[in-house]
Parts: structure tokens; C-alpha cells; sequence
């Protein structure tokens, strides 16, 4: 809308002031008057006159804000659809089917009932997604984000976060680094990122929480625990015009095969360094790190294409060293006000990491994995009791290492109540005479029951559940009975059966004409028929498809010629079965006896 001129303002505010002291009924004759002298029309009049007096507003419901459904049913209503989509993995119950279950069952009204006239009107779907939202519940609420919480490190060295990527540029080739051309390389051609997967870069990247210093490493293969370690390695050791160096206090990843796996675990617990594994789909927990993937391959990676390919991975480490050095220490942070290379310089007192000698022992020093039988493990040829282990599964398995120190005992791998690694010391199993267990029971002498699991509690709890009993005897006793289990409180089949499907009108029809074939009853006697084939013969359609294939097999060509010719000579058609003698008349052209005509 145009904007108004001082005179034109001036205007219509005395026409606005004259129609408000006209009243109702004088309005008209106002406007009519006005529009006449400004050359305008009553609407457009109208329309400018609301530019000089504010619009009335809209008196507000009595009942705004307010909902029949409470907060308890709205809350039930979500957790039935959270509850499905935990349980399925696969998508959430829809909200009007929850509604309906829950109404079916009698957990939820969800309506309003007329004091006067008993009659029930249920809310309407959208009503109910608004009070879902005033009692934020909405699925669509549940599924934000929670607010991100601020981290700080008190020193550099305090913290580090590392990253795995795979390059999205470039793959080792015989003649060197090549760039992966999108329009070769894309989704729709899985096969060729296999042909390339084993020679593919993969970046990792390290960075100091506190300076945010970035270095990068590139490693072949895949994401895994020997690459992990290799590039915790590099950037703990001491190298030349780096500054960043040594042993953090804490490590933060992401939730990884190659950070969870027990190598990696044993080489953490043997450098004192505790990990912080971020939760699945919480990559923005070690934002800082992912971020430094972003810089390294919008800094370094993208020049690499203005020069000659690297020739392996000791270059292009080489050349990320390079890139490193220079960026930390002329780009300056955003948060720190300075270089990464100047905040890092602040560290006061630092510990240095062992020679590459010990560090690349303690990597090879990996735990295995062990079956429980009875709450006994097999290693190393020799039998172990873990009975003793709080939470133990049978059937399950357990992380075992050897202790040089103590041979008499295994260190099962655990987690300790702070949370931190900790080791059980699991006895051996001694034996006696005829090869039993110097602990056994003796039979008739004493009996050992086996201790309760973790599986067995769960699984007594959720028969005493299922059975709405309090003691594992009132549950036997009602599975006996052939209780059924819950007592029936929910049925799902109720929205089904007493779901209102609207009667179909009759609609007008046409009589069906079809007759029931006449029956005819089989004779007293029947004369013997011997069976004789008749030949039947084709149509000139069916004999041009099939005399061309043999013409040309032969050599010949078929055509609107040949076409004519068949049917002069074979007027009344031919059977399948004389379509060569057919073929070799066409082809030569001569008259000569077959069935079906003469040619």
C-alpha cells in the first residue's frame, strides 16, 4: 500500500472523524460525499481510510486458553506414541490411532459430556494437538533438540577431541592423490566407491579444547582402532615445528567401533587418559573438532587440487604438517582473541607422552573376548570362575586380560562405580579327583544353588507384572489357572469393532444377462470314437510370422511381395506343420503339392 501524502492524511483523517460522530446509518452518505471529492472509489476509500485509524480488535473467547483434555491425558497420549517408536524403531503410533486405543480402553476421555443431556463430543484431533503443544508434549516438541550445554577446559592439554572423516576429494591411485569427480563418484554408483574404498583417504583430526589448535593425519583403510592409535601417536610425540604435544587429561570422541573397542580402551588406561564418548547422534557435544573438519578441508584439501598429486601418504602428511603449522600460527581464534599457536604457549607444565617405542607396545596389548558357560570362562586353556562378578550373564560375554604379575587370577575388563575402567580378579577353577571341581556340591551332602542373574530378576518381575500379582508364587499359581495376562485392560481390537462405518445408499443396476449353460445329460451307451487330428489351418497372419523367420534363415527377405504371394497360393492358409515345404515354395518360386493348397 502506497504511502500517504501530509494532505491526503489530513484528508482522510477529517472523513474518519466525520463518519465516527456520523453514528450507524450515516456512515454511507460520508463515504459516497468523500470518494466523489478525492476521485476515488468507496472501496478504495475504504481501503486508505485504514491507514489513518487503527483497527478494532477482535474481542477475545471467554474460553481461550482453556481445554477439556487434561494434562494427564495429553500426557498419556504422547507416552503411548513415544512409547511405539522407541518399541518399533520404525516410525510413531499416528495420534488420532493412539486416541482411539487409549479412548477404546477407557484410559482417556478426551471429550466433553452435556450435564443436561448426557451427550458425549469428543475433541477433534486438531484440538487435541493444540493442547498437546499448550502442555508441551507435541511429538514435534518432544523431538527438538535439548539446549546445548557450554563447555570450557582450564588449560591447554586439559582436553582433547578427535574426529574420523573420510575425505571427500581424494583417493590414493597408482599414479598418485587423485580428486573424486562428483559425476563419477555420487550415490547413484555405489560400485564405484567400491572399486576405491580400500584406497580411499581417511582425516583424522585432533584439536586442543582450551587454544583450539588443529592437527590433522591421514591414515588408509578405514575407521578403526590401529588408525585411532596411530594418530594419537603422532600428535603426542614431540615434532618439529609443532607445539602441541603430550598427554591430555581427557579425550573426547565420538561413539565409534575404533573408540569403544578394547585396544583403544587398554592404550587410554595405561596413559591415565579418561575418554569422553559423546551419545550417539550428539556430535555436537565435540563440536569444536567437528568444525576443525570443515577448516582442514576447506583450507588445506581444496589448494591441493592447484598442485601436482601427492604421491602417498607420507606426503600429503607432510604437506598437512605444513598447512598445520602455518595455520596455528598466523589465523587467529574468534574466542581466544589470538593464534592457537600463542593461547597453546600459555601451558604452564605438561605430561609428556612415553617414547613410540612403549606407546606402540601398549597398543598392541588388546583384550579378548570370552564366553561364560555357567558362570565360567575358558582362557588360555584354563578354566575361571566369575560367579562373583556383580551382574554377570550367563550365555554372554566378557573382555578378559592376562596379568603377568598374578598368574593364579584373570582381570576381567569392567566398569567401576565411578564409572571409570576396572578390573575383576576372577579366580581359578581348581580341580580334583575324576576331574570335578574342588568346589562342587557334594551329592547327598550339601547343595549349592547358583546366584540369581540380572536376566532371572527381570524375567520374575515381568511375570509377577503380566499376572498383576505381588510374589513369584501368586504368579506361578496364576499361570496355572491360564490367567490371561494384563486382565484384558487393553483391548486393541475394540476400535475396530465398534468403529462407525456409514451405510451405503443403493445405487441402480443393470440385470445381470448371463445365462447357466444347459445341461445335458450323458446317453446310456456310448459309441467308440477313435481320435483322428485334423490339421488346422493358420490364418495368413500367423503363417506371414512364421514364414518369414524360416525365409530369412534360408537367406531370403521378406516383404509385402512375398506377403502377396502366400496368400494367392494358400488361400485357405496352411497348418503349422507344412510351413517349411511353404518356405522352400516361396524360395524357389515353383508349384509343388503340399497340404492345405498347391504351390
Amino acid at each position: 500500500m502506497a504511502a500517504l501524502s501530509p494532505a491526503m492524511y489530513e484528508e482522510l483523517a477529517g472523513v474518519a472523524r466525520a463518519a465516527q460522530a456520523a453514528g450507524h446509518g450515516g456512515k454511507t452518505a460520508i463515504y459516497r460525499e468523500a470518494a466523489q471529492r478525492l476521485g476515488i472509489s468507496v472501496p478504495t476509500l475504504l481501503t486508505r481510510l485504514k491507514q489513518v485509524r487503527p483497527a478494532r480488535p477482535r474481542k477475545r473467547r471467554a474460553d481461550a486458553g482453556t481445554s477439556v483434555l487434561t494434562r494427564a491425558e495429553a500426557l498419556l497420549i504422547s507416552a503411548t506414541v513415544e512409547e511405539t517408536r522407541r518399541l518399533t524403531g520404525t516410525g510413531d503410533l499416528p495420534l488420532e490411532e493412539a486416541v482411539n486405543a487409549l479412548r477404546a480402553s477407557g484410559k482417556i476421555l478426551a471429550g466433553r459430556v452435556d450435564e443436561t443431556t448426557g451427550e458425549f463430543t469428543p475433541m477433534s484431533l486438531s484440538a487435541i494437538r493444540r493442547a498437546l503443544v499448550r502442555e508441551n508434549c507435541h511429538p514435534g516438541q518432544l523431538a527438538a533438540p535439548t539446549p546445548a550445554s557450554r563447555l570450557r577446559s582450564p588449560s591447554p592439554n586439559w582436553c582433547w577431541q578427535i574426529d574420523a572423516s573420510v575425505s571427500r576429494q581424494y583417493f590414493l591411485a597408482e599414479d598418485g592423490a587423485q580428486v573424486m569427480d562428483r559425476r563419477v563418484y555420487y550415490r547413484g554408483k555405489p560400485g564405484n566407491f567400491a572399486k576405491v574404498n580400500d584406497r580411499r583417504l581417511w582425516r583424522y583430526v585432533v584439536t586442543d579444547h582450551a587454544s583450539g589448535y588443529i592437527e590433522a593425519f591421514y591414515v588408509q583403510g578405514a575407521e578403526s582402532a590401529a588408525n585411532v592409535l596411530a594418530t594419537l601417536i603422532y600428535v603426542m610425540t614431540e615434532r618439529a615445528g609443532s607445539v602441541m604435544y603430550g598427554v591430555p587429561k581427557y579425550l573426547m570422541a565420538d561413539p565409534g567401533s575404533a573408540m569403544t573397542a578394547g585396544t583403544t580402551r587398554s592404550f587410554l588406561d595405561a596413559l591415565d587418559i579418561e575418554p569422553i564418548i559423546n551419545k550417539v547422534g550428539n556430535a555436537r557435544a565435540k563440536g569444536q573438532v567437528e568444525n576443525a573438519q570443515y577448516i582442514v578441508e576447506t583450507h588445506f584439501e581444496a589448494a591441493l587440487k592447484l598442485r601436482k598429486p601427492v604421491s602417498g601418504l607420507a606426503e600429503i602428511n607432510a604437506l598437512a604438517a605444513q598447512w598445520c603449522r602455518a595455520y596455528n600460527a598466523t589465523a587467529t581464534h574468534t574466542r581466544t582473541g589470538t593464534t592457537r599457536q600463542a593461547a597453546y604457549l600459555t601451558i604452564t607444565d605438561r605430561q609428556l607422552a612415553p617414547p613410540v617405542e612403549v606407546l606402540r607396545s601398549l597398543a598392541t596389548t588388546a583384550p579378548v573376548s570370552r564366553k561364560v558357560r555357567d558362570y565360567r570362562i575358558k582362557h588360555e586353556g584354563q578354566l575361571w570362575d566369575v560367579s562373583g562378578l556383580p551382574g554377570v550373564l550367563n550365555d554372554g560375554t566378557l573382555e578378559v586380560v592376562t596379568n603377568a604379575l598374578d598368574p593364579t587370577t584373570l582381570r576381567v575388563l569392567v566398569v567401576g562405580e565411578n564409572g571409570k575402567p576396572a578390573h575383576y580378579l576372577a579366580p581359578r577353577v581348581e580341580f580334583v579327583g575324576y576331574g570335578f571341581e574342588a568346589s562342587a556340591a557334594v551329592i547327598g551332602e550339601a547343595f549349592k544353588a547358583p546366584p540369581e542373574t540380572p536376566v532371572d530378576a527381570a524375567r520374575k518381575e515381568m511375570e509377577r507384572l503380566a499376572m498383576e500379582v505381588q510374589t513369584d508364587a501368586e504368579a506361578a499359581a496364576a499361570r496355572k489357572a491360564k490367567r490371561r495376562a494384563f486382565g484384558d485392560a487393553i483391548d486393541p481390537t475394540k476400535p475396530w469393532r465398534e468403529a462407525k462405518v456409514p451405510e451405503a445408499l443403493p445405487r441402480a443396476a443393470t440385470p445381470s444377462q448371463v445365462e447357466a449353460p444347459t445341461i445335458i445329460e450323458p446317453a446310456a451307451t456310448l459309441p467308440t470314437i477313435r481320435p483322428q487330428y485334423v490339421p488346422t489351418p493358420l490364418t495368413h497372419a500367423e503363417m506371414a510370422r512364421g514364414l518369414k523367420r524360416r525365409v530369412e534363415e534360408r537367406g531370403g527377405t521378406w516383404g509385402a511381395e512375398q506377403y502377396a504371394r502366400m496368400a494367392a497360393l494358400w488361400p485357405d492358409g496352411a497348418p503349422e506343420e507344412d510351413l517349411d515345404a511353404c518356405a522352400v515354395a516361396l524360395m524357389r518360386g515353383g508349384l509343388r503339392a503340399v497340404a492345405g493348397g498347391v504351390a
